[in-house]
């Protein structure tokens, strides 16, 4: 089972952006290290507590930082922007960085719809048009002739042998049934959908069409996660979680990843409790003899060929320590190389 990282560059509070991404190239250097299979960038507009705007300019620093994990988009929000911009910004990648680099496509809007309306400036969006520009993407990056006329013989630069790897990541079927039908791998992303992933994955698989991309299926599923050396600091480090739920459904995108300390002294009302009850269903967390038992439950239920996992905690240093010790448990080579050594 093959064990990745995706990355949201974390603003706890106290913190700034720039140490976000500083924290960002240290955890990408250590879970390389670690033995970890590839690291992406999430894209998100308007927040306060994720930093990454643009995950394509992370994904090049990440690849310059390290030099074997592949490196990513989880995702690029596709809606907003040009398939031949997106083409050519992933073709410099993958000349940049051969062999190592993916490029993972969400349809959602990531934000309100004023910074939609602002991203888009004037051009046609929605999740509609999603479809239409994913093929025309697929086409742009293969050579073949898109699927919008007006751009066929369309010459693309830079001129590359290599393509970097196609995923659709989505929480629902239409984002599966769009990568079946594509040839091209599918994440889910559970801690979106914490309820249909197994069914959505496995109907993946089971219409997937051999394509130039890929000949065969290949998906994963992306969840939340945090591991502690025990079942209640891991808890504890959870609460920043329960936290940072409560504000996102209360529309508080302004704050920052609240300290465990923030979250203990804040007063849940009786249906925020109720709330949290179904977030909780998102996370996977525990020591690393539990975590290791939910991640393989998952994996065989929802047949998948890797795990993708994101830990958010206000502390950084709790971070990577959640990361060692998920490598740790499930033997990957550098983690075991680390513990001989030490």
């Amino acid at each position: 089972m093959k064990l990745s990282v995706l990355d949201h560059s974390l603003i706890g509070s106290g913190s700034t952006a720039r140490e976000a991404f500083q924290n960002t190239l240290e955890l990408a250097r250590a879970t390389e290290q670690l033995g970890y299979h590839r690291y992406w960038l999430a894209e998100h507009h308007g927040s306060g507590h994720f930093a990454g705007v643009a995950p394509e300019v992370l994904a090049a620093q990440v690849a310059a930082a390290t030099s074997r994990i592949r490196v990513g988009t989880g995702g690029v929000l596709l809606t907003h922007y040009s398939p031949f911009k997106v083409a050519e910004v992933f073709r410099l990648l993958e000349t940049l960085y051969p062999g190592r680099i993916d490029l993972g496509l969400g349809r959602a809007q990531g934000s309100t719809d004023q910074v939609t309306r602002a991203l888009a400036y004037g051009a046609s969006v929605g999740p509609e048009t999603f479809p239409k520009k994913l093929a025309d993407l697929i086409a742009f990056l293969s050579g073949t002739e898109p699927a919008s006329e007006e751009f066929r013989g369309l010459p693309l630069r830079p001129a590359t042998e290599g393509r970097p790897q196609l995923w659709s990541l989505g929480s629902g079927e239409q984002s599966a049934a769009l990568a079946a039908r594509h040839g091209i791998s599918f994440c889910f992303a559970h801690f979106f959908n914490p309820i249909t992933g197994a069914p959505v994955t496995r109907g993946y698989r089971a219409q997937f069409k051999p394509s130039a991309q890929q000949p065969a299926p290949y998906s994963a599923v992306s969840v939340y996660v945090v591991c502690g050396r025990t079942e209640e600091e891991a808890r504890r480090l959870g609460r920043s979680n329960d936290l940072l739920a409560v504000n996102t459904r209360k529309g508080r995108a302004e704050l920052p990843i609240p300290s465990v300390e923030e979250a203990e002294a804040y007063q849940y009302s009786p249906e925020e409790l109720a709330t949290l009850e179904f977030d909780r269903k998102r996370l996977v967390f525990g020591d690393p003899s539990q975590v290791k038992e939910q991640l393989q439950r998952m994996a065989a239920d929802f047949e998948v060929d890797e795990l993708i996992i994101t830990t958010i905690c206000h502390d950084h240093r709790a971070r990577l320590r959640s990361y060692e010790l998920v490598a740790e448990a499930f033997a990957l080579s550098g983690a075991t190389s680390r513990r001989a050594a030490g």
